[in-house]
């Protein structure tokens, strides 16, 4: 009777390999060993209820070899820091301890289960946007915080700036009077003439302005 098993190879690729007669004893001819030494049982993994069905596996390896011969494949705890040499080979077995098929695909489902499961970055990203649904948005859609101004705020401040009255100073004025100066009065025989001489000022200017900045 056939039976499937999963060989993991050491650069961290896995595929299905199919034994006409299963013999657990010989299955390091099937990794590619020269000798069973080694070789062994190292966990076993119980899983129920995917899809239902249930899953009994154990892995087989070698946790001594040479360097640069280490098995590259991340297995799922309790060996996730273990370090591997060479191919590793995974037997499934029923509840009765009868071994039988495994596929790549079954051991992927099983291999997350393993793990908890993985999160959809997506659902992470529409949850964001979910909650962003009920905050303030401006104009252009983008969410208001202190860092965003809405549209409306910078038109407003845009506005006010053209539509300050620019106040300039007024230009002061001063009148200038021409001033004619007084002639001397005439001498009389070398004496100066009692006669008081009349002061007049000359108006007849015209005024002009001077600007004062």
């Amino acid at each position: 009777m056939s039976l499937t098993v999963l060989i993991f190879e050491k650069n961290g690729t896995i595929k299905e390999q199919t034994i006409k007669k299963f013999n657990e004893l010989e299955l390091y001819k099937k990794a590619g060993l020269k000798s069973s030494t080694g070789f062994n049982n190292r966990t076993i993994w119980n899983v129920d209820g995917i899809k239902g069905k249930s899953y009994h596996l154990s892995l087989f390896g070698k946790i001594d070899g040479r360097a640069n011969s280490e098995n590259k494949y991340e297995f799922p705890p309790p060996v996730d820091n273990t370090l591997f040499f060479g191919n590793c080979i995974l037997v499934n077995k029923d509840d009765d301890d009868v071994p039988i098929n495994m596929t790549k695909k079954e051991w992927i489902e099983v291999y997350d289960h393993l793990y908890g499961g993985f999160d959809d970055i997506g659902d992470d990203d529409d949850e964001e946007e979910e909650e962003d649904d009920d905050l303030p948005r401006t104009k252009s859609g983008y969410v208001k915080d202190e860092f965003v101004v809405d549209d409306d705020e910078d038109e407003d401040e845009d506005d006010a700036e053209f539509e300050e009255e620019i106040i300039k100073p007024k230009r002061k004025t001063t009148k200038r009077v021409k001033i004619t100066k007084l002639s001397k009065p005439p001498l009389v025989n070398n004496f100066v003439s009692s006669e008081k001489q009349p002061l007049y000022l000359d108006c007849t200017g015209e005024l002009s302005e001077e600007e004062y900045l």
